[in-house]
Protein backbone atom coordinates (compact mmCIF):
# COMPACT_ATOMS: atom_id res chain seq x y z
CA UNK A 1 0.00 0.00 0.00
CA UNK A 2 1.25 3.87 -1.12
CA UNK A 3 2.24 5.87 2.04
CA UNK A 4 0.75 9.34 1.12
CA UNK A 5 2.42 11.30 4.06
CA UNK A 6 1.30 14.84 3.26
CA UNK A 7 -1.57 17.02 0.93
CA UNK A 8 -0.84 20.59 0.88
CA UNK A 9 -2.22 23.37 -0.91
CA UNK A 10 0.15 26.41 -1.77
CA UNK A 11 -0.63 29.89 -2.49
CA UNK A 12 1.25 31.12 -4.51
CA UNK A 13 0.87 35.44 -4.98
CA UNK A 14 2.94 36.56 -8.07
CA UNK A 15 3.63 40.22 -7.35
CA UNK A 16 5.67 40.79 -10.79
CA UNK A 17 2.74 39.82 -13.07
CA UNK A 18 -0.22 40.83 -10.24
CA UNK A 19 -1.77 37.19 -10.20
CA UNK A 20 -2.17 34.74 -7.68
CA UNK A 21 -2.43 31.10 -7.37
CA UNK A 22 -2.95 27.48 -5.75
CA UNK A 23 -0.28 24.56 -6.18
CA UNK A 24 -1.80 21.51 -4.67
CA UNK A 25 0.60 18.12 -4.23
CA UNK A 26 0.81 15.59 -2.23
CA UNK A 27 4.13 13.60 -0.68
CA UNK A 28 3.83 9.47 -2.00
CA UNK A 29 6.36 7.51 -0.89
CA UNK A 30 8.53 10.22 -0.23
CA UNK A 31 7.95 11.90 -3.82
CA UNK A 32 6.42 15.01 -4.19
CA UNK A 33 3.56 14.27 -6.99
CA UNK A 34 1.59 17.56 -8.34
CA UNK A 35 -1.84 17.40 -8.65
CA UNK A 36 -2.98 20.91 -10.51
CA UNK A 37 -2.75 24.32 -10.47
CA UNK A 38 -5.86 26.76 -9.70
CA UNK A 39 -6.57 30.19 -9.77
CA UNK A 40 -9.35 29.90 -7.33
CA UNK A 41 -8.70 28.82 -3.96
CA UNK A 42 -9.74 25.12 -3.48
CA UNK A 43 -12.05 23.54 -0.65
CA UNK A 44 -11.08 21.36 1.49
CA UNK A 45 -12.73 18.37 3.12
CA UNK A 46 -12.77 15.89 5.46
CA UNK A 47 -14.72 12.57 5.49
CA UNK A 48 -14.59 9.49 7.82
CA UNK A 49 -16.25 6.47 7.08
CA UNK A 50 -16.32 3.59 9.53
CA UNK A 51 -16.74 0.37 8.60
CA UNK A 52 -17.91 -2.82 10.50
Amino acid sequence: MDKITEIRIQEINDLENNKKYFFIYYVKNEKIEIIGKSSIKPQCYRQVATYQ
